[in-house]
């Protein structure tokens, strides 16, 4: 069986869905995760999970000479550093067959049951997204050149700089993958075509505000209505409205729900459902999006019509 290390530094606090997330991790006891955190290492957690304390200044400088330059590091910027893993953290994946960067905000499936043994002797990188390197579950062939992959991108020094995210472990590795297909220069066996996450209107990871649609089944991740068993839930717009995770790691229960506030063993009630559908009709994410959405054309217009002012009085 090939070995698998997925690497997740994480600063600050941990997440209030933190011992459901555990839970999901030891479920996949054939998988190894290296969590870097200046966060308290919790007394009990799964024995796949290698805890590394460090602080963030610290594990900058470490960066800074790994990546030959200075990088702003703040727990977003995590984000763009995410392909020099391989080389930034050299030390703690000497034994494994690949390595690979994955997101908090996650409740694990069975991996395996998805990134298969023919999958992982076929292919050097392989993404949970389609056709494009996802930021929240991406695996490289551990071997030097996929382990320095970032430095083939001219202009990674400056992205590395820049203090504000630039993409760099999504758009800016998959366009230099695609000119490099493009090209005929690419070397790799690439894994990327289909969506292994929730998925909705054709986008992954994003989804309205539900109740009850998503159920971990003892190491399985499960949409209840559909029955389709996904790798996992990336629950990226749901960080800021959960609130509630009844779930511990040594809890007795072998199933769950994941709604979009709280994460819990027994379901909503129908009054409870009736209430969230009729709330998402006017104030749902859908919605919000369309708003914002809106709120930044008229912004963009308003720009555009000041800039043309200012010309015509110029003139």
């Amino acid at each position: 069986m090939k070995s698998i290390i997925l690497i997740l530094p994480y600063f600050g606090k941990w997440p209030i869905w933190f011992e459901a997330h555990l839970l999901s991790i030891a479920k996949n006891p054939t998988i190894n995760w290296l969590i870097v955190t200046d966060c308290e290492i919790p007394e009990n957690y799964p024995k796949n999970i290698k805890f590394v304390s460090t602080t963030l200044a610290q594990l900058n400088v470490k960066v800074n000479t790994i990546v030959e330059t200075n990088v702003p590091l703040t727990p977003r910027k995590f984000c763009d550093l995410k392909p020099a893993y391989g080389a930034i953290f050299s030390e703690y994946i000497e034994t494994y067959d690949f390595w690979g960067f994955c997101d908090m905000d996650i409740i694990w499936g069975d991996i395996r049951n998805f990134i298969t043994k023919e999958i992982l002797e076929d292919y050097d990188i392989i993404s949970s997204r389609k056709e494009a390197i996802s930021g929240h579950f991406n695996l490289f062939k551990n071997i030097e050149s996929l382990n320095n992959l970032y430095k083939e991108i001219p202009n990674y020094k400056t992205l590395f700089e820049a203090p504000e995210f630039k993409w760099f472990d999504e758009h800016v590795v998959t366009n230099f993958i695609n000119k490099n297909i493009a090209n005929k220069v690419f070397k790799y066996n690439l894994y990327w075509p289909t969506i292994l996450l929730n998925q909705e209107k054709g986008r992954d990871s994003h989804q309205e505000y539900y109740l009850d649609k998503w159920q971990w089944q003892n190491g399985k991740m499960v949409d209840i209505h559909t029955k389709e068993e996904v790798m996992y839930l990336h629950f990226i717009n749901w960080k800021k409205t959960m609130k509630e995770c009844e779930v511990k790691y040594f809890g007795s229960k072998k199933e769950f729900y994941i709604s979009y506030s709280v994460i819990h063993y027994d379901r909503h009630s129908s009054f409870e459902f009736f209430y969230n559908h009729f709330t998402n009709l006017f104030n749902g994410y859908y919605r919000k999006e369309s708003r914002r959405t809106i709120k930044l054309k008229a912004k963009s217009i308003v720009k555009r019509i000041k800039k043309k002012l200012k010309k015509c009085l110029e003139f």
